[in-house]
């Protein structure tokens, strides 16, 4: 019984540092990609375009990490069984 508990406790927790993880990703990325609209609006195309771009793989590398994070923390739980 107490194992149980502690493995829904460990759940609750690895949720609740996925979803802040998560977060904080896609807000830095929508925070960023609002400074290149500004850029673009402005008629700095070039320098827009290549923050876009650099910001996009930045975004792609981070999201990686995190799929391989909650690959490892699913492995190290059991995959929830």
């Amino acid at each position: 019984m107490l194992a149980r508990a502690a493995q829904f406790q460990a759940a609750w927790y690895f949720s609740l540092l996925l979803s802040a993880i998560l977060l904080l990703i896609l807000l830095g990325a929508g925070y960023a990609l609002v400074g290149v609209r500004r850029l673009w609006r402005a008629g700095e195309h070039g320098p827009a375009a290549a923050l876009g771009g650099a910001i996009t793989v930045a975004l792609l590398a981070f999201l990686g990490m995190y799929a391989v994070a909650v690959g490892g923390l699913l492995a190290v739980q059991g995959g929830g069984s």
